[in-house]
Formats: C-alpha cells, sequence, structure tokens
C-alpha cells in the first residue's frame, strides 16, 4: 500500500532513504531546511556549496563495501554515475598483491571495495540521481518545527499525522503525512518533538569519542601516483590518530585526532600546526610531499563528538506512531571509523522492508525495523566504546608520561591489559600482511560485512596475531611518528 511518506532532513541520509522507499511506490517528499541549491559541478559543490546543518561534509568519509555493494545492486545507475563524477572502486584484490605474492582469491572478494569518493561529491551524485528519477519531492528552505498528532484509540499512543513547517520567508504551515522519517542527524529535535505532542522523550545514551579531529583535503599532482593502493590507511600514536582517505577526482584528505582535554594538541586545528605534523610522521609526509600532492583546502575541525543512541522503542513499544527516526538521529557512533553513511544505507533497506511487510500497521513497522537495529547497527556501536574506552586510557597514561604498552609490571607480574593492547598494536597489523586469510578476515569486518564479535572470538585469527607478536623482535622497528613530548615541541615551534 503506498504511503505519503516525509523525510526530515535532505543530507545523504535522508535522500538515500527518500529513493529507497520512493522506488517502492511511496510518495515521498523531503524537507532541508537549509536553502541547498545545486551546483554545477562537484568541484564547485566542493568549494561553496552552503551545508550548515552538515558541517561534515568538509571532513573525511570513507564509503565501506557494504555501502558500496548496496548502491551496486540495488542502484546501478547511481554507481556509474559516481564513477563518471571521479569515484574510484579501490578492490581488496589490488591491496592485497602489495603484500602477497600469488594471493589465492575467492569470489566473496569482490564485495571488498572501498569507494573513494569525497562525501561532498557523493551527495552532489545522489542528490542530482533523485531528482533526475522524478520519484521525490525535495523542498528546500522548509524547516520542520513540530509534530502534529493525535491519541490512537487503540494504543492509546500519540499517532503522528503531519508536520508543522516554516519557511525561508517565515510563512507557517502544516504538511500532512502517513510516516514521518527523522533523518535531520545527530542533532535531531525529534525528542523535544515528542514530548510536545505528549508522548515520553527518548532515552539517550551518549559518551565521548575520546577526540575531536581536523581534516584537510589535497590534491595529486599530474603524473603523481597514490603512495599507497590500500584504502584507508593510518595509525595510532596513543596522543594522536592520523587516517589517509582517498577520494574522487585524484583528491585523498588526511585527518588529525586527538584528546578534547589535550590542550596543546588543540594546535592542530590551525593550518600552519597541521602541516608540521604532516611533515614530521613518515607515512603523512610521503602522500603530502610538494612533489607528490598540493593541499586545496585549509584544515577543517570538528569537535563534540559523541558515542549516541536514542530509544525510539521501551518495553516493547514505539514512543509514538507514525513516527521514526533513522541514521545519526538514532544511533551514531566514533565519526572516525567511516561507518555512518554504510549504516544509513542499511537502515533504509530495513525501513523499506518493514514497510512492505507491515503495510498499514505502524506499530509493527516500527518493531521490525527495531530488531534489524539491534542486530545490524548496534554491535558496530558496542565495538566502538569499547574501542574509544581503550584508546583514552592509553591517551591519558601517556599524559602522566606512562607507558600504557608496559606489560611487566615492577613485581614481575604481567599486566594483563597492557598485554593484550600490546598484542593487537605490534601483532595485528603484521599478521594481516602477511596471510591472505587473515587480511580478508579483517577487511571483512573493516567492510560490515562481517559482524565483529565473530572475528574477536575466531581462535584462528588469535593465534596468527599470537604468532605475528612473538616475532616482533625479528621485524625492522616501523617508526609511526614522533613520541609526544616531541610533537609538542614541534607544535610549539609551529
Amino acid at each position: 500500500m503506498s504511503s505519503r511518506i516525509i523525510v526530515v532532513g535532505g543530507s545523504v541520509t535522508g535522500l538515500v532513504v527518500a529513493l529507497v522507499l520512493a522506488r517502492e511506490g511511496h510518495q515521498v517528499t523531503v524537507l532541508e531546511k537549509d536553502p541547498t541549491p545545486l551546483p554545477e559541478t562537484p568541484d564547485e559543490a566542493f568549494q561553496g556549496w552552503q551545508r550548515r546543518g552538515a558541517p561534515q561534509v568538509l571532513q573525511s568519509h570513507a564509503f565501506l563495501g557494504r555501502m558500496h555493494n548496496l548502491i551496486r545492486d540495488r542502484e546501478p545507475e547511481l554507481l556509474q554515475h559516481l564513477l563518471d563524477a571521479g569515484a574510484e572502486e579501490l578492490t581488496f584484490r589490488s591491496m592485497a598483491g602489495q603484500y602477497l605474492a600469488d594471493p589465492v582469491f575467492e569470489p566473496g572478494d569482490d564485495d571488498l571495495v572501498l569507494l573513494a569518493c569525497r562525501r561532498v561529491t557523493l551527495e552532489w551524485v545522489l542528490r542530482r540521481h533523485v531528482l533526475a528519477t522524478g520519484l521525490v519531492e525535495v523542498r528546500d528552505g522548509d524547516e520542520v518545527t513540530g509534530l502534529v498528532a493525535e491519541r490512537d484509540p487503540g494504543t492509546g499512543l500519540q499517532s503522528v499525522a503531519g508536520v508543522n513547517l516554516r519557511a525561508g520567508n517565515g510563512a507557517t504551515s502544516v504538511l500532512a503525512g502517513d510516516l514521518i522519517i527523522d533523518a535531520s542527524g545527530r542533532r535531531s529535535k525529534l525528542s523535544e518533538w515528542l514530548v510536545e505532542i505528549g508522548a515520553p522523550a527518548m532515552r539517550e545514551e551518549s559518551s565521548s569519542c575520546g577526540i575531536f579531529y581536523a581534516s584537510r583535503f589535497y590534491r595529486l599532482l599530474e603524473g603523481a601516483s597514490r603512495p599507497s593502493e590500500d584504502g584507508i590507511i593510518g595509525a595510532d600514536l596513543g596522543y594522536l590518530k592520523y587516517g589517509i582517505f582517498p577520494g574522487d577526482a585524484r583528491t585523498f584528505s588526511i585527518t588529525l585526532a586527538a584528546a578534547p582535554d589535550d590542550d596543546p594538541m588543540r594546535a592542530i586545528l590551525r593550518t600552519p600546526s597541521f602541516e608540521r605534523v604532516t611533515e614530521s610522521v613518515p607515512m603523512l609526509k610521503e602522500w603530502t610531499d610538494p612533489a607528490v600532492s598540493e593541499p586545496i583546502t585549509e584544515a577543517n575541525g570538528m569537535a563534540n563528538l559523541r558515542n549516541t543512541r536514542r530509544y525510539f522503542v521501551e518495553n516493547g513499544e514505539p514512543l509514538a506512531l507514525g513516527v521514526i527516526a533513522i541514521g545519526d538521529a538514532l544511533i551514531h557512533a566514533n565519526p572516525i571509523t567511516g561507518r555512518g553513511c554504510s549504516l544509513a544505507w542499511i537502515s533504509a533497506y530495513a525501513l523499506a522492508d518493514a514497510l512492505r511487510k507491515h503495510s498499514g500497521d505502524p506499530r509493527a513497522i516500527v518493531l521490525e525495523l527495531e530488531s534489524v537495529i539491534e542486530s545490524e547497527l548496534a554491535p558496530w556501536l558496542q565495538m566502538q566504546l569499547r574501542q574509544d574506552e581503550a584508546a583514552i586510557e592509553v591517551n591519558e597514561a601517556l599524559c602522566r608520561g606512562e607507558d600504557p604498552f608496559l606489560v611487566e609490571r615492577p613485581d614481575g607480574t604481567r599486566d594483563q591489559k597492557a598485554y593484550m593492547q600490546d598484542v593487537i598494536r605490534q601483532g595485528l597489523g603484521p599478521a594481516i600482511r602477511s596471510n591472505v586469510e587473515m587480511m580478508r578476515s579483517f577487511m571483512r569486518v573493516a567492510h560490515m560485512l562481517d559482524n565483529p564479535m565473530e572475528l574477536l572470538s575466531d581462535p584462528e585469527v588469535i593465534r596468527q596475531v599470537l604468532v605475528a607478536y612473538e616475532t616482533r623482535h625479528e621485524r625492522e622497528t616501523l617508526v609511526r611518528g614522533p613520541e609526544r613530548t616531541e610533537m609538542l615541541e614541534i607544535l610549539a615551534a609551529a
């Protein structure tokens, strides 16, 4: 049964869910509060597209295999448009070929593809594609200010039947809909709107990601090649994380991340200090060498980052009917892992399945989507919470002048937590680069194709990591970057 669907938010999540549901025959209207006229080209969009409601568009992004494959299988024309705009498919096969002689591949390896593309380019191409279908109405400059609802006599829950709108000229109106989808991102006001109509507020669990970060974009010079075909590459120095993200049209970005309370490291938010860091870290220097690339932006920062989950279902019942949250409005984690857009695509198709399966039953639609959230989305958040907690502990130890990886205590006993951290630090990377099965297993999790818990509990994976760890002294020491005290001197000089 076709429904009138209103999507709040016209960024990537809103556009994706609108496209998916319109393909199912629903009448879909996207409401984007920012007046966002579409520039003529991706580069024009990158240089000046005003996206005040989505400041992350000028940050590094990763479009993982899970998302790439959904586009490939469900929207092949969209994938072609992205490739035509300069996006690239970076494959597991090319990555493995850098490290292994004659690796044996499997058919499923073709699913391990990183879509190298700037976030602005993705959104620009996606919006053009959505508009070209003629199936979705996109209204710019219309801000949703609240919900219109009445109590459902059967369940006693508030049933949402539309939204209150305020246009750019201040005029107000009401737009009716059978289902309201909140795709407005991590700054969602849905919880406030629910309270205003007499429904409970959404319970929220939130904790710091333990980082702020800054990103800068570059373009490879004519005739220059990427120094690596690994896709996303990076490292964690304990006090500083860094990553290199390939983009479209021969661009790439570098992201530097540090702890919010590490005041000296906040210097990386300024372009001169950012440059000093890239000059002092061997891997980054290789990419930013003036003979290889040139910067095309200044450093742009993001702060106040939190791992957050909001609950729209409590004790097996939705908080209201006729409205649902999706994407970052419901669940979002540390953005440095690049899973946000992939989770949005997963959620969009899950919602389409729920609408098809439970047409006319708004309660069942919410509960069906909630089951997907628990099985497909929540495990990634839980894994990120654990990783961030461990990273915060490491950084705090370094700031105290302690070695967080010191395994042997003064009394001769072993610090088990430090031991496990050191095993991961010195065993995981070498194990991955020396064995195609290990590389495949790790990359399937990195691309969200396999459950992360299964990898961590696989005895063979653990054995391979331990073997690589035990041979750490036989390998040449890899210098990932300066120690913290040296880096502070470098930043002070900047």
